[in-house]
């Protein structure tokens, strides 16, 4: 039997991990079966399981992949001779993200995955994972641009990080709940909330 490739073997998880999103978009977390999943994705239920044991490993699956599909991103803000730029480039990207997902209907699924990591102690270990990662790459940005006098140098990083990354699930909240809120001009807010973060305000 001929090896299957890694990059075949990515894009058939990420295939599922679409389908699964769709349905829990459509019928919720709860409501939707195995069996919805793959059918939505036109696979047979041996070939789902061969990736997936479990609904609840397709949600801890989609919220890892999305971490390491942002590496790059975190990695080349990280390397900027312009910290704050870069973190003016991170809310942009992240921002425009979250309006092109809640098309389709990507925020929904994550908000019901941030209810179930609640409850659900595997979920939940890789939601904070995930979490507390983003912060992490958040703070080493926010670090250098305290370094470079952009921020005041009294201040935690990592609180920084988290208060940047709220106003990120924020926004997929808000989106998830009401589509028409205005991307741009919150993403306009949240930079100048940075930037009254400057010793020099």
């Amino acid at each position: 039997m001929p090896k299957v490739s890694q990059e075949y073997s990515e894009a058939r998880r990420q295939q599922i991990i679409d389908a699964a999103y769709q349905c829990f978009a459509r019928k919720g977390f709860h409501q939707t079966t195995m069996r919805d999943i793959y059918d939505e994705a036109s696979l047979s239920p041996g070939a789902v399981y061969h990736y997936f044991d479990s609904k609840d490993e397709i949600i801890q699956a989609s919220f890892a992949f999305d971490f390491r599909r942002s590496r790059d991103v975190f990695g080349a803000a990280q390397a900027s001779d312009d910290a704050l730029q870069a973190l003016d480039d991170l809310i942009d990207f992240f921002f425009q993200g979250l309006r092109e997902a809640a098309g389709l209907g990507a925020g929904r699924v994550n908000v019901q995955g941030w209810g179930e990591a609640l409850v659900n102690p595997r979920v939940g270990a890789t939601v904070r994972e995930v979490m507390d990662s983003s912060v992490q790459a958040l703070a080493l940005v926010v670090g250098k641009a305290q370094d470079a006098d952009q921020i005041r140098a009294s201040l935690d990083p990592v609180a920084v990080s988290q208060l940047l990354l709220s106003a990120y699930y924020g926004l997929e909240l808000q989106l998830a709940l009401n589509p028409d809120v205005d991307v741009d001009h919150y993403a306009a807010v949240v930079k100048v909330l940075l930037r009254s973060l400057s010793p020099q305000v």
